[in-house]
């Protein structure tokens, strides 16, 4: 029990007592089977690896595997450790958003909140699913380089609003 005490404290005290926590968690839970998604259709599928810094002093980062599913409307990310288990799950839909990470659960009407929560910033979630998918799309103070794409990576620089972010992905093939 005092792990749990312990582990909702860490969450109030921000995002990178959370990764910390959840890595712990995960490595802890090992010996669990992670369920994976099923995908409804292979366009709106998407997995591998991203990593996330935020260019703070000191900088935040965030790297772990990740399965992605739906579309900027409706859909399911799961993040996942390197042994894969599931650190978090983040699932939307147009009422709202739910963030799960352990024993913890987050409800809010907005996406790009729970998303900045679970990242450390706000991520271009409508474009985000274009440039899996190779395909240009604007995202105020976002810049996209998908010159890699058809390798399966993709990379944004997030200059404005500060802080800037830099988020690189690499895809399964």
């Amino acid at each position: 029990m005092k792990f749990f005490a312990q582990a909702k404290q860490s969450i109030q005290h921000g995002r990178r007592q959370v990764l910390a926590l959840a890595m712990s968690c995960a490595l802890l839970a090992a010996g669990c089977a992670t369920p994976r998604m099923n995908p409804v259709d292979a366009n709106a599928y998407w997995s591998g690896r991203m990593a996330i810094q935020v260019l703070k002093d000191p900088p935040e980062s965030l790297s772990a595997g990740f399965e992605l599913q739906g579309s900027a409307e409706a859909g399911e990310m799961v993040l996942l450790s390197p042994i894969g288990t599931t650190l978090a799950r983040l699932e939307w839909t147009p009422q709202g958003a739910r963030l799960a990470q352990g024993q913890q659960q987050v409800e809010s009407t907005s996406l790009q909140k729970l998303g900045a929560r679970l990242t450390g910033t706000e991520l271009p979630i409508a474009a985000l699913f274009e440039w899996l998918a190779g395909r240009t799309a604007e995202a105020p103070g976002w810049q996209v380089d998908l010159s890699a794409h058809a390798q399966g990576r993709i990379s944004a620089e997030r200059r404005e609003p500060s802080p800037g972010a830099v988020l690189r992905i690499a895809l399964d093939r």
